[in-house]
């Protein structure tokens, strides 16, 4: 089975039972222990996992980390439980304890985990003094394809103590370089806008407040054709490969431009909706933009391949007067989409407002 399929079903396995375990050694019996399993270690072989381990013997005794993963008979993964309703993980709240077991150690890596949540740890600021924030947190409910692929890397046939260290340095400056883009994507600052002046060389006056001020929605709208550009790349090389449809005997081709207003408005969500979520369908004469690939669930209708092309807004399925209304909106092209940002927005809310209530 496929790593990604064994982290799907602990997924299911946590929702199910979450809610029903009230201590952390039911966390630790119930999520923890086959989230070690799933990565490839045997729980019950103490010379792989060693519950309740003594980092130095110099300790109180009742100073045990929970789990120590061992290799060649030493220590390479450290880690501390908590129970599921653990808040998120406070790392401040836990940290003189996990500085503690990490310095009495010799171990690279210590995990904080409440078996939904794993903030993975090491020493990459200093040598042996434990960094303040995690290089890595996975979340079992709510992971993504490149997460999946880092912590493969901490699976038994994978693990390379050296590799796993080094990357973990790249992923801090990762982390932390995606997180200045986000915001620079979100709210623009003046600096990052008079780079973008400087650099497009468009402009040679000085670069006032005001004119900064006055390129701030270009900045915005220029960052969201980007994304949609990346994205419809990705799309367009998933369609490539994608077999032909046909639906009541016409034949369906997904054109480049509805592509496109996918992208688009995948764009728009970024941010502000799990994008995962967002799927399409198309159909001889109109394209559906969906969630969770549920029909019922149209976010919006686009008309691409006439000459008249048109954003079409369904009402809501609970409005059972008007639920065969829509709101038809003409478009001169697809980049129009941006227009109509807050009504996109709007729409995903209430879709997710209607079903919240079933």
């Amino acid at each position: 089975m496929e790593f990604i399929e064994k982290l799907n079903q602990l997924k299911e396995r946590v929702i199910s039972l979450k809610d029903n375990l009230q201590t952390e050694e039911a966390t630790k019996n119930a999520l923890i222990m086959p989230f070690l399993s799933t990565l490839g270690y045997d729980v019950f072989n103490p010379l792989e996992v060693v519950p309740e381990f003594i980092p130095d013997s110099r300790l109180k005794k009742d100073e045990k980390v929970d789990y120590a993963i061992i290799k060649d008979g030493k220590p390479i993964i450290l880690l501390e439980c908590k129970k599921v309703d653990n808040d998120k993980l406070d790392v401040k709240k836990h940290a003189n304890q996990l500085f503690k077991y990490f310095t009495a150690s010799k171990a690279k890596f210590i995990i904080l985990t409440n078996g939904i949540v794993y903030k993975f740890f090491s020493d990459i600021e200093e040598p042996n003094i434990l960094d303040k924030e995690p290089f890595f947190t996975f979340n079992l409910l709510e992971f993504k394809e490149n997460q999946v692929e880092t912590l493969s890397e901490f699976c038994k046939e994978n693990f390379d103590i050296e590799k796993a260290y080094s990357n973990a340095g790249d992923l801090r400056y990762i982390r932390q370089f995606e997180e200045v883009i986000e915001n620079e994507y979100r709210n623009p600052s003046d600096d990052f806008i008079r780079y973008l002046l400087d650099k497009s060389e468009i402009y040679d006056g000085v670069k006032t407040a005001k004119v900064v001020e006055k390129h701030r929605k270009t900045t915005i709208e220029a960052f969201n054709l980007f994304m949609s550009k990346v994205m419809k790349t990705s799309l367009d090389f998933s369609l490539a490969s994608k077999q032909e449809e046909k639906d009541n005997k016409k034949e369906i081709i997904t054109t480049s431009q509805e592509i496109e207003g996918y992208a688009i408005v995948k764009s728009i969500l970024e941010g502000n909706f799990d994008i995962n979520r967002i799927n399409y369908r198309d159909n001889a004469s109109y394209f559906n933009i969906i969630i969770d690939n549920n029909i019922l669930k149209t976010v919006c209708r686009l008309y691409l391949n006439k000459s008249n092309k048109y954003i079409v807004f369904l009402s809501s399925n609970d409005n059972k007067e008007k639920r065969n209304s829509e709101e038809k909106i003409l478009i001169n092209s697809v980049n129009d989409l941006f227009k109509y940002k807050d009504k996109i927005l709007n729409r995903v809310k209430e879709i997710e407002a209607n079903y919240a209530k079933k």
